[in-house]
């Protein structure tokens, strides 16, 4: 049931992210809808405007002496905001209104002007008589213009609003976890520093009594771990030291640590070049990742089984595989599987393989990922690390 819970709530933080952008395309969409529905009335308005402007050229151009003519003048020019271009039966330009004084000077830009309003609008006949007519031409007004592009100036407006409020959310919740994360291993290492010092005394004094010194030996040897796993703790927001390292003899150590605690059903493998592999590493740092991994594959096996570590140099790369025949991971989760929180477990908080991505991108300037998943066959956990690359540098996990 636990292990459900964290599931599901792992899959709300998920859902709500889909409602949010969700959310801002229904708004983007209906405010498209809404601008298209005002472009649509006042097209139709410009439209009546222009054909009662064309009536007014008409009577004004054929009204005898005795036709009173104010109407139609004011008509004609109350037009202060349509472009309008009147032309002859062979296209010729008789005149024009609302444009560019400066600019219509030049022929050229009274043909391009033409063109638009050609392309923009439907033309009008202004019938003058028998076989006699004009033409009026018109574009769409500078606020119809503006209206027609408003709705895409505003869906990139909320995209970019979401964007910029993702990337801030996700650096405050980075920096978040981060104080979270460093402040839960300072103390940590801090509450087992006191026992260990306690037990390493204690140990000495057992040297001397009458026991059996291969208990010792596995006491002192349990002992030297805690010691190790408080050290990585420490490491945590702190500067780690990279140096040159034997990677062949860490994964050695590794694979022996987690095969003696391991299920004997599962068999554990190790496959390395003949030839040690020297990389610069934090050890403390990259052992534990690979014990990491070596646990997720050991519990991702329910019976029997194997876990196979492999190492190879190619070139500039070292990439080490972490193999296991377990139940398999789903290809939706290839990368869920890196993130905070996400967990398969019944117990944990799911952070082994979040903070292991954060050792091996972050500070080693590598990648991890998962390569490849089959269920009860392969799945295989990639590493993959630039030896020319690593540098020592003053970066804290």
């Amino acid at each position: 049931m636990k292990n459900h819970h964290k599931l599901d709530i792992y899959s709300k933080r998920q859902r709500w992210k889909q409602i949010l952008f969700l959310a801002a395309v229904l708004i983007g969409m209906g405010s498209l809808w809404y601008t298209s529905r005002v472009v649509n009335h006042i097209e139709i308005t410009e439209r009546q405007k222009m054909e009662l402007w064309a009536e007014a050229v008409r009577i004004v151009t054929s009204a005898g002496l005795e036709t009173e003519l104010a109407f139609p003048f004011s008509v004609i020019e109350n037009n202060t905001h349509i472009p309008v271009i009147l032309t002859d039966a062979e296209g010729g330009i008789l005149s024009h209104k609302n444009l560019d004084s400066i600019k219509a000077e030049n022929p050229k830009y009274l043909s391009r002007q033409l063109h638009h309003a050609q392309e923009e609008n439907d033309s009008l006949v202004i019938n003058l008589g028998p076989g006699e007519y004009q033409l009026l031409f018109y574009r769409d007004s500078f606020l119809l213009r503006q209206l027609i592009y408003f709705p895409y100036v505003q869906l990139g407006v909320i995209i970019l609003f979401i964007l910029v409020s993702y990337i801030a959310f996700s650096v405050s919740r980075k920096a978040e976890q981060n104080e979270v994360w460093t402040g839960l291993s300072k103390e940590t290492a801090h509450q087992l520093g006191t026992p260990i010092s306690s037990l390493i005394g204690w140990m000495e004094l057992l040297k001397e009594s009458d026991l059996d010194p291969s208990m010792i030996s596995d006491m002192q040897k349990d002992t030297i771990r805690l010691e190790k796993i408080t050290d990585r703790f420490s490491k945590i927001g702190s500067r780690p030291t990279i140096k040159d390292s034997n990677l062949s003899a860490i994964l050695k150590e590794s694979l022996d640590y987690i095969k003696i605690r391991g299920p004997k059903s599962i068999e554990y493998l190790l496959d390395l070049p003949a030839k040690p592999i020297t990389i610069r590493l934090n050890e403390t740092l990259f052992e534990w990742v690979i014990e990491n991994l070596l646990n997720n594959a050991t519990d991702a096996i329910k019976e029997e089984g194997r876990v196979i570590l492999h190492a190879v140099e190619i070139e500039n790369s070292v990439i080490v595989d972490v193999e296991d025949s377990g139940k398999g991971i789903a290809k939706s989760r290839f990368r869920t599987i890196f993130k905070p929180g996400y967990t398969t477990k019944k117990r944990g908080w799911g952070l082994g393989l979040s903070l292991t991505k954060r050792i091996i991108e972050t500070y080693h300037d590598g990648k991890i990922f998962v390569l490849s998943s089959d269920a009860h066959d392969s799945t295989i956990v990639r590493i993959i690390l630039n030896k020319t690359g690593i540098q020592d540098r003053d970066t804290s996990l």
